[in-house]
């Protein structure tokens, strides 16, 4: 009878999975997909920038990708370091445009200023989040 770390082995060899498995297409979805959404949506806007979605959907990201990770280090699944470390250089990122426009926005708002500034900043968050889907979409 086969040992469990030897099934673990044989089974992520049959999955393709040699040491840091893709990610699961619909949880990168579900963290992806509000922000994207939210960065196309006021695209065209030029004016009056909503980052909350964009902030909170960062968050969301961030702690869901820490729990996939550590699932797989529990599971003895195995992760792919240096794929990691960049998704989550760029989900920090993500956040910390996020934030930046949020609290910018806020403070706009209340010194009743225009907040056409901030698109760069929307602009930044809504690439970085492309590139974070890109990376687990390609990297192998």
């Amino acid at each position: 009878m086969l040992g469990s770390a030897s099934l673990r082995s044989a089974h992520r060899e049959s999955a393709g999975q040699s040491g840091g498995g893709p990610e699961v297409p619909a949880l990168l979805v579900q963290r992806s997909a509000a922000i994207i959404g939210s960065y196309v949506l006021q695209m065209p806007w030029r004016r009056s920038f909503d980052f909350r979605p964009l902030l909170i959907c960062s968050i969301v990201a961030l702690v869901s990708g820490f729990a996939l990770v550590a699932v797989r280090e529990v599971g003895d699944l195995g992760v792919d370091r240096w794929k990691i470390i960049v998704k989550l250089g760029i989900a920090v990122l993500v956040l910390v445009l996020s934030a930046v426009g949020w609290g910018r926005s806020r403070a706009l708002r209340q010194a009743d200023r225009d907040d056409a500034s901030l698109k760069p900043l929307l602009i930044g968050a809504g690439i970085a989040v492309m590139a974070n889907v890109t990376v687990a979409l390609f990297w192998r």
